[in-house]
């Protein structure tokens, strides 16, 4: 037994349960990420007031490799940990004991690995010993593979509770060890020691409240290393050209321009990590679809899952275009002004590494990782074909205009993909409504510019507005949020139901006893 009591099957569950178990975690997730981005904020800008812009390019480059590098510690064996339990319930045990233990096995061979990138990156003897503290979360980040718990039980509360709660710890030490004015390495004490208890707490909850025992076992060594082989290599590969536009800016720029640039990337890389709301939601039910053969419901969650993505994401390109450059002064000071450009594309290769990121996802959950990885091999080489022209010619916006390229590649090789290969393709009239609903948008403020509204008006009333718009233009209608507050079962004759995955069943759905 893997678990100290069984858990229900999806027979046992009604679409009420479904639904509720669905909304609980949606909500909390996309709580705890506002929780999430706004502690966040703070950490980042108080690092990026307390350093100059030289030191903060040094703490984006540390930043970055260790980022990098942890790629290879995850391995992407936690979304194959998700999908083979989603499929398996009785695997529980010996999916999560395997994978924790390869997982920390990965995390002791990337501490060494990190100083070894350093050191052909010629970083100071600072940024080795700032890299040495920071690589320590590997070991947190491999025991909180522990969370596929909750993600496969639609009980994601527990799991925004613990991350808000490590990223409240994060943020206060990050305050305390600024006011004592510490070095740059001593910053990332912070972060590593939030990810350490959290991983702590992770594994009590999961031990002591829904009592699942972790065996390794020998024979799924084997098959699990199989599966994860393309998805490890592929996500180093997708980060390394995501990343490839920093990496070359800091080897043909000074490092202010490092520092400029990483922090028109900060607010980037925060909205990508909203997506996760959708996509951890999703992903489980998107896996159980594809295993119970039922394409139906499988081409539903991907094409709600890609709407409410592009839905939200949308907003990133718009305020930056509309109140980029007001936002940026005033949030960073003036020493910043110049990141407000690249933050425009940036914000544009946003929507698109979204996608991009749930379509790979989806090719997951149908058993297709192989081919993302072929496709990642090539946008990589796309990458290092338009970066290295573009960010000697252009600098900053020549980065982000390699970042922008390399996306738009990679959304057409990805969405040819699920389409081919997985029979799965987006409706093309929805996604119509959609962009005259955000039109709507950004011709609301417009007009608020237009009459001299100071910026945070413009933003705060145009986003007051997006949900009235996405109305209109009947995206999603009343009569929908009221059979999805009621969790009913969608049926052929509600065609416009666009997010049917509140009624589809997933596996071991149950309330925390």
């Amino acid at each position: 037994m893997t678990s100290a009591s069984p858990r229900p099957t999806t027979a046992s569950h009604g679409s009420a349960d479904v639904g509720r178990g669905l909304a609980l975690s949606a909500g909390a997730q996309a709580g705890a990420k506002v929780a999430h981005l706004a502690l966040n904020v703070v950490s980042t800008l108080a690092i990026i007031h307390y350093l100059a812009p030289g030191v903060y390019g040094e703490y984006v480059l540390v930043l970055t490799t260790v980022m990098l590098v942890g790629l290879l510690a995850d391995f992407g064996l936690n979304k194959l940990a998700t999908r083979e339990v989603a499929r398996e319930a009785d695997s529980e045990g010996e999916v999560l004991g395997t994978v924790l233990l390869a997982r920390v096995l990965l995390a002791l061979i990337c501490v060494g690995l990190v100083q070894l990138v350093l050191l052909a990156l010629g970083a100071s003897a600072q940024g080795h010993a700032a890299a040495a503290i920071a690589s320590l979360m590997y070991l947190g980040e491999a025991v909180l593979v522990v969370v596929v718990v909750f993600h496969v039980r639609l009980l994601q509360q527990y799991e925004a509770l613990i991350r808000v709660g490590m990223e409240a710890f994060e943020t206060g030490l990050v305050l305390i060890l600024i006011a004592r004015g510490a070095s740059l390495a001593t910053l990332f004490i912070a972060p590593a020691l939030a990810t350490g208890l959290g991983a702590v707490a992770a594994l009590i909850v999961v031990r002591w409240r829904f009592g699942v025992r972790f065996s390794v076992a020998p024979h799924r060594v084997r098959y699990l290393l199989r599966e994860a082989l393309p998805i490890g290599p592929g996500l180093f590969i997708a980060v390394c050209y995501l990343k490839l536009d920093s990496l070359v800016l800091a080897a043909k720029r000074p490092s202010s321009d490092v520092g400029i640039y990483g922090s028109a990337v900060q607010p980037i890389e925060y909205a990508f990590l909203a997506a996760a709301v959708v996509v951890n939601v999703a992903f489980p039910l998107l896996s159980q679809a594809w295993s119970d053969d039922d394409h139906d419901r499988f081409v539903s969650i991907y094409r709600g899952g890609t709407e409410v993505l592009l839905g939200l994401m949308v907003l990133a390109p718009v305020l930056a275009v509309v109140v980029g450059p007001h936002a940026v002064t005033a949030i960073y000071g003036p020493a910043y002004a110049e990141a407000a450009q690249p933050l425009r594309l940036l914000a544009v290769a946003l929507v698109l590494m979204t996608l991009n990121g749930w379509q790979a996802l989806v090719l997951l959950s149908g058993g297709r990782q192989k081919i993302t990885l072929g496709y990642n091999v090539a946008a990589l080489g796309v990458a290092a074909l338009v970066a290295f022209p573009l960010v000697a010619w252009l600098g900053m916006m020549g980065a982000a205009s390699a970042s922008l390229a390399t996306a738009v590649f990679v959304l057409v090789c990805s969405t040819v993909a699920v389409s081919r290969l997985l029979d799965a393709r987006l409706d093309l009239s929805r996604l119509a409504r959609l962009a005259g609903a955000v039109a709507g948008m950004v011709a609301t403020m417009a007009a608020l510019t237009a009459v001299g509204a100071p910026w945070g008006v413009v933003a705060g009333l145009g986003l007051l507005t997006y949900p009235g718009w996405i109305m209109a233009f009947g995206v999603l209608r009343p009569s929908q949020l009221k059979r999805l507050s009621r969790t009913h079962t969608a049926t052929p004759a509600d065609p416009d139901i666009d997010l049917t995955v509140v009624d589809a069943p997933v596996p071991q759905v149950q309330a925390a006893r």
